[in-house]
This record gives structure tokens, sequence and C-alpha cells, in this order.
């Protein structure tokens, strides 16, 4: 990809402008992300249910995640942990005519069976996400596909056959291993791990630390990367999130992740963009 003319190249003047707009965002707009969902519940329990749901439904267009998630939620009741420890496993009426894209009721039901399963098994999906997260990686790839296959093991009574996997669960819970960037998967760890603005901060100790996060790469923060120098990748892949995150990790080693709010929020909402272009500099592996 060309350089752009007539702009900043600097990495050091863009980790000013990428300062300045972490200041300007954050705290707004909420409401524009599912994230919003998470805010109306107190308990940690509820908060990492509605989390781990919000962030998987988390494609498409704003109004039909909300309207998605909200319907969901709303079978669930005040306490979605506890609806989930109560819950005898058997089809929910409500949801069986659910669509939201390609993932049906079905799916969901699926969805939300794992994760009774693990917080029964486990005390927390944080918990069962930290058994899986072995040392070594620099990033959170490996033990998110360790986390998604123990998920997918939790369908299967022991003994039996692995239960076939449906297009829509597969797409709740992708893995990284296929190259694909997992944006809704590590969307969801920026929410647990990082205590800043609207995160939640959740899971703490042992490994969890801002430090290995990658940025969550759809579209809207591609473009936007690909046009102030983050990465020359052309499609929003895996690939094209860790050499975004290098980049940022030279801003901020500690927590590279910081900018996601105010990127992914000037995509969503199509505000307009003042930033430097390409930096100069060879940005460390991630």
């Amino acid at each position: 990809m060309r350089r752009r003319t007539g702009g900043p190249r600097d990495l050091a003047l863009l980790g000013e402008h990428l300062e300045t707009l972490r200041q300007e965002w954050r705290s707004r707009r909420l409401d524009s992300d599912p994230l919003v969902f998470v805010h109306r519940y107190a308990d940690p329990a509820d908060r990492e249910v509605v989390a781990f749901l919000s962030a998987s439904l988390a494609f498409g267009r704003v109004a039909s995640i909300q309207a998605s998630v909200g319907r969901v939620l709303e079978v669930m009741g005040a306490s979605p942990a506890e609806f989930l420890a109560a819950w005898d496993e058997r089809p929910i009426p409500p949801l069986s005519r659910f669509v939201h894209r390609w993932v049906t009721g079905s799916d969901v039901q699926d969805f939300l069976r794992m994760v009774k399963r693990a917080r029964r098994a486990h005390g927390s999906l944080g918990a069962l996400f930290a058994a899986g997260d072995e040392d070594g990686p620099a990033d959170y790839v490996a033990a998110l596909s360790s986390f998604h296959r123990n998920l997918f093991l939790l369908l299967s009574s022991p003994g039996a056959a692995r239960t076939a996997l449906s297009r829509g669960l597969r797409f709740l819970l992708p893995s990284p291993a296929a190259g694909s960037a997992c944006k809704r998967s590590h969307l969801f760890l920026r929410w647990m791990i990082r205590t800043e603005g609207f995160d939640l901060g959740l899971w703490t100790g042992g490994r969890f630390t801002p430090a290995r996060l990658l940025l969550p790469m759809d579209v809207h923060v591609h473009r936007i990367s690909n046009r102030i120098g983050l990465t020359r990748r052309k499609t929003a892949d895996l690939a094209a999130s860790r050499e975004a995150t290098g980049w940022l990790r030279l801003l901020n080693p500690e927590d590279p992740v910081a900018y996601d709010w105010p990127l992914s929020r000037l995509g969503i909402l199509s505000e307009p963009m003042t930033l430097p272009t390409r930096p100069t500099r060879t940005p460390a592996r991630a």
C-alpha cells in the first residue's frame, strides 16, 4: 500500500493523537455498544454471563444486535446467572423462533447450556479460561482456542460421541487457529480484563493482564488502522490484529488496546477523523 502524502508519519505524534481521542471518548456513547447491557447489572456473576452473550452476538447492525441481546436477556429475568443455575436445560419456548442473522434460537440455547455447565464445573467462565491458559504465548490466542474447545466439549455427555456443532454455534465461538481475528472474542476479553472506562476488570490475578490483549479487529477498526498505518493487511484477520497491536504496544506496552474504544466509536458512529498517516518505525512483534 502506498504511503499517504501530506500527513504526519511520526509514531510519537500518532500516539499523541490517539491519547487525545482516548481522553475524549473514555466516558462517551456507551449506548452505541453491546457493553451497555452489562452495565445494567451489579453482580459480577451476572456481568460475566451477560458480557459473554452480548459480545458473542455483536455482529450486524447496532440496532439488530441490541434487539437480539435484549430478547435473550428478557427471557433470563433479573439475574441471568441465577436463571442459568436454576435452568433444567429443557427448551426455552420464547427462544424457539429467535434468529440473529444465521444464529438460531437452538444455537443460543446450546450456547447457554455451555455457559451453565462451565459455571457449574469451574465456578466462572474466567476460571475455565485460566485453566487453559498455559505459560508461553505473548497474547491470548492459544488460550482462547482452548477456552472455546473446552466449552464445546461441555455440550457432549461423558462417554458419548461429540455433539455436531451447527454453523451458528461455531460462528458464536470461532477458532483463532483458522486465522480469524475473532473480533467478538477479543472484545469479550477486553471487557473482562481491562479496568479503565466502561471495561469491567472482572478477571484478575494469574496471567490476566491488559498487556496481552489484542485489538478487536472488525471492518471499522481495520479501515481506520489501515488509514493511520497500524496495519498493511488488506483483510481484517488475526495477522492484522497482531500487526496493529504491535504498533500500539510501542505506544502503551502495558495496555495496547487502550485505544480500541475511540477507534471503534469513530468507525461505528462514522465520526470525522483527523489522525497522522503511516508511522515509519518497525513495530515489535505482538
